[in-house]
């Protein structure tokens, strides 16, 4: 089952990485360049035996991936 889903997850992967090279605007290669590394944080999260203080550590970071994007696409005012 787990391989299923690690599959699946590489899928989307490959797709939004599509749509991030032919975005037209910067809120949209954001979205997906969020996307890409929050799945990828979950596969790797899926393929290792991991504990609940790394655990804690990844949410963290996806906290802090989240919080960039949206700082990001607040004072950006020009397309990228």
């Amino acid at each position: 089952m787990s391989d299923l889903i690690s599959l699946l997850i590489t899928i989307a992967i490959g797709i939004v990485a599509v749509r991030f090279f032919r975005a037209k605007n910067s809120h949209e290669k954001i979205i997906c360049f969020y996307f890409i590394f929050t799945n990828i944080i979950i596969l790797v999260l899926l393929n290792s035996v991991t504990t609940f203080t790394e655990i804690l550590d990844i949410i963290i970071l996806l906290f802090l991936l989240k919080l960039v994007a949206i700082l990001f696409l607040l004072f950006n005012k020009k397309k990228i």
